[in-house]
């Protein structure tokens, strides 16, 4: 029988923040039954195994170790497969999202009117934490390309905390045009028609209590370059 939710979480080098995360999510979500997967690419920090530790107290926590492979979205599409959940949460493992808010997602889309759920860090009420000057500029940028190019009606479309129905994923062509980088959220909205019935919800983007950021530059650019390519495959919004 399937589970109510499933919480994937892409990792590298998270080792630290794992069983935080893992109590947390057991205090917000009393009374619902999920699951939390980690979706590690073989951290050299030993991540994995402080996973099976946990799953040794927690049978509904456990680990999806990759070798050979890499990225946020290819780790994210590898989750979806591994699970079942009526219901699909995508968060990071850096404890810098409010899982707090998992709740208030999970019951608008029991709602029945939604099918997806953003967190957002820049619509109204909301805030990006201390983010670097370089981070916020590279931020702005690519979410403004991905509304003006994309069309895509999201204030926070590199976001990395959303949920969902799972049977939203028929009626996208996501495992086509995803498998590289940060994009997941961006290609889940873009490549899905009709376009999916979605809300934002505000959260403030909390410090990295432990593990290293794995946002730079590079990724930001890679961003841009993935809204100009999907663009130019006529995936719009």
């Amino acid at each position: 029988m399937a589970r109510n939710l499933s919480i994937i979480a892409p990792t590298f080098n998270e080792a630290g923040n794992v069983e935080i995360l893992a109590d947390r999510l057991g205090a917000v979500l009393q009374g619902v039954d999920w699951e939390l997967l980690f979706v590690d690419d073989n951290s050299p920090d030993g991540t994995a195994l402080k996973v099976g530790e946990v799953g040794q107290r927690m049978s509904n926590v456990r680990c999806l170790k990759r070798v050979g492979r890499r990225g946020l979205a290819s780790a994210c599409l590898e989750g979806f497969a591994a699970t079942d959940g009526v219901f699909i949460a995508v968060m990071d493992a850096d404890l810098q999202h409010d899982e707090a808010l998992l709740p208030r997602m999970l019951a608008i889309l029991k709602g029945g009117e939604t099918e997806l759920v953003v967190a957002s860090r820049f619509t109204a009420g909301a805030s990006a934490g201390e983010h670097s000057a370089l981070r916020r500029l590279i931020s702005h940028s690519g979410n403004w390309a991905a509304r003006k190019i994309l069309g895509a009606n999201l204030s926070d479309p590199m976001s990395g905390f959303f949920m969902m129905r799972r049977d939203l994923l028929s009626r996208s062509r996501l495992g086509r045009v995803s498998g590289r980088g940060f994009k997941i959220l961006l290609d889940l909205v873009a490549s899905t028609h009709p376009a999916p019935k979605l809300r934002e919800l505000p959260f403030t983007f909390r410090p990295r209590l432990a593990g290293e950021s794995k946002f730079n530059a590079a990724i930001g650019l890679e961003f841009l370059h993935a809204v100009i390519k999907q663009r130019l495959h006529g995936y719009r919004v």
